[in-house]
């Protein structure tokens, strides 16, 4: 694959570099993340580091998760959006730093990373799966036109947990 890079309004989404280990530290500590996606913390620069190392490895990978970094027209590093292998299918996820909450960044990344990364992968439909009582991130989905497929019981990051399954669809578009 050829490298990723897209703007939007008040976006950039790229590829990740090493020099970034120190934000993505800093942007994975905070409540949400503990919580929400507690195998996406790190608890050191050098632990943030070594999943950057690992991630940069991946592009051009379409059985690895593909997971780039969304930052600010300032270069501020904010958080990241991805899409990760599922069987046969592609799940979408997304992660914008607490202080940056509320400000419609995920909705934003997510809208302008669909379109792009489905081409790539030469998808049609793609998955957004939360815990139900993640308000956010079914606002996100919800605003950015998935529909709810099911709601269920089930494992999410070994624990077991009512979880919303949202699909996407390019005919949605």
């Amino acid at each position: 694959m050829s490298q990723l890079r897209i703007e939007t309004a008040r976006l950039l989404i790229t590829e990740f570099d090493e020099s970034m280990a120190e934000c993505v530290h800093i942007n994975s500590l905070d409540e949400d993340t503990l919580r929400f996606v507690p195998d996406e913390v790190f608890a050191t620069v050098q632990e943030a580091h070594d999943a950057i190392t690992f991630l940069i490895t991946c592009y051009g990978d379409t059985a690895s998760p593909l997971v780039y970094p969304v930052l600010l027209q300032s270069g501020e590093n904010i958080g990241y959006v991805q899409a990760v292998p599922l069987a046969d299918e592609w799940e979408v996820g997304y992660h914008i730093a607490a202080k940056h909450t509320g400000n419609g960044y995920a909705s934003e990344a997510v809208d302008g990373f669909l379109p792009v990364i489905m081409r790539k992968l030469g998808i049609e439909r793609i998955w957004g799966i939360c815990r139900a009582d993640n308000a956010a991130s079914r606002r996100v989905l919800e605003k950015c036109g998935f529909s709810l497929a099911s709601q269920t019981v089930g494992d999410y990051h070994g624990e077991v947990h009512e979880l919303c399954k949202y699909l996407w669809t390019v005919k949605q578009a």
